[in-house]
C-alpha cells in the first residue's frame, strides 16, 4: 500500500490512514494513536485499552512440571493467576516462584487449597532493552566465573555460581512476557528473540548443573578441559558481541570456531573417565545451545 505525503504547515508532512484499518480499531477524529520510530520505519499502532487477563490453573500432583506450568501463565501475559494445589510442597513451590521470578506480582490471597497471584505494577516494557542486556550479562558472568573456578578447582565458588540461575530465570521470564504483550520493543523483529532467550536461559541452566556436578563430585578439571571451558566462555562472549554489533562476517567466524571446539570435545569423549564424560557432555550441550542462537539472532536483524 503506497500513500502520498501531504505538506502540512511549514515543517510537517502528513499521510492519510486507511479507513478500513481506522474503522477496525474504532478510531475517530481527535483520538490518539501511537507513533514510534524504528530505523527507516515509522510504526503506527492504535492505542487500545488494556484488558486485564486472568487464568485458573490446577497444579495438583503436577510435580515436576509445576514451575513450568505456572511460569507459562506469567510469560503469556496474564495479570491474575489463580492456582489450585493439593499439598504443602506445591504451595511452597508457587510461593518461591512468585518471589524469585515474577517481577511485579504479589500473592493477594491464600486459602486452604488455592493461592492467587496478581500483577500490581503497570505493564510497562520500556526497560526491555536494558533487562535483555542484563540477562546477557548474567550469562557472560556465569561463563567467565565458571572458567576461573574450574582453573582453580574451586568447588565452593562453583556452588555460588550455580545460584545465579535464579537471577537469569527472572530476567528471561520478564523478557518473554514483554515479547508476548508488547508490539514495539526497539528491535527490527521481536518474535525470534523469544527463541534466542529460551536458548540462552537453557545455557545458564546447564552451567548451573555443571557447577553443581563438578562441586558435588569434587571433580578436578584437567588442563585440556580447563582450556575448553575457557574457550567456550570466550565463544559465548563473541555471540554477545555479535548480537549488539551484528555482522555476518562474525557469524561466519562463529561457525568456524564452533567446529574446532566440537571436534576437540568429541575426541575427549573417547579418552575420559566416567565422571569426566558427564562433565564433557554438559559442556557440549552448553556449546551447542549458545551456537544455535545464530539462527534467531540473524532473524532479528536480516
Amino acid at each position: 500500500m503506497r500513500r502520498k505525503l501531504i505538506q502540512h504547515g511549514l515543517s510537517s508532512l502528513t499521510v492519510s490512514l486507511p479507513k478500513k484499518w481506522a474503522d477496525a480499531n474504532n478510531l475517530k477524529k481527535g483520538e490518539e494513536i501511537e507513533v514510534s520510530e524504528s530505523g527507516a520505519n515509522i510504526i503506527i499502532s492504535a492505542k487500545k485499552h488494556y484488558e486485564h487477563r486472568k487464568i485458573e490453573l490446577d497444579i495438583s500432583n503436577a510435580k515436576p512440571m509445576i514451575k513450568r506450568i505456572v511460569a507459562s501463565a506469567f510469560k503469556s501475559g496474564y495479570d491474575e493467576i489463580i492456582i489450585r494445589f493439593s499439598s504443602f510442597d506445591e504451595l511452597k513451590t508457587v510461593q518461591e516462584l512468585s518471589r524469585e521470578q515474577f517481577s511485579g506480582f504479589q500473592i493477594i490471597e491464600q486459602a486452604k487449597d488455592r493461592i492467587i497471584l496478581k500483577n500490581v505494577s503497570e505493564n510497562n516494557f520500556e526497560e526491555f532493552p536494558n533487562v535483555l542486556r542484563r540477562f546477557f550479562l548474567v550469562l557472560n558472568q556465569v561463563a567467565e566465573e565458571f572458567s576461573q573456578a574450574a582453573e582453580k578447582n574451586d568447588f565452593r565458588w562453583m556452588k555460588n555460581i550455580a545460584l545465579m540461575k535464579t537471577e537469569s530465570d527472572k530476567f528471561a521470564d520478564y523478557c518473554r512476557r514483554a515479547i508476548n504483550m508488547s508490539g514495539d520493543l526497539g528491535f527490527k523483529r521481536t518474535a525470534p528473540l523469544y527463541t534466542l532467550i529460551e536458548q540462552l536461559e537453557k545455557a545458564v541452566d546447564r552451567y548451573s548443573e555443571l557447577c553443581n556436578y563438578a562441586s558435588d563430585e569434587k571433580l578436578s578439571v584437567n588442563n585440556e578441559l580447563k582450556s575448553l571451558v575457557k574457550e567456550i566462555s570466550e565463544f559465548e562472549m563473541k555471540v554477545y558481541e555479535c548480537f549488539y554489533k551484528f555482522d555476518l562476517k562474525k557469524i561466519a567466524e562463529l561457525g568456524k570456531i564452533k567446529e574446532g571446539l566440537q571436534k576437540r570435545l568429541d575426541k575427549l569423549y573417547l579418552k575420559s573417565s566416567k565422571k569426566e564424560i558427564k562433565f564433557i557432555s554438559l559442556l557440549d550441550r552448553i556449546l551447542n545451545l549458545i551456537f544455535d542462537v545464530n539462527g534467531p539472532l540473524m532473524a532479528v536483524y536480516i
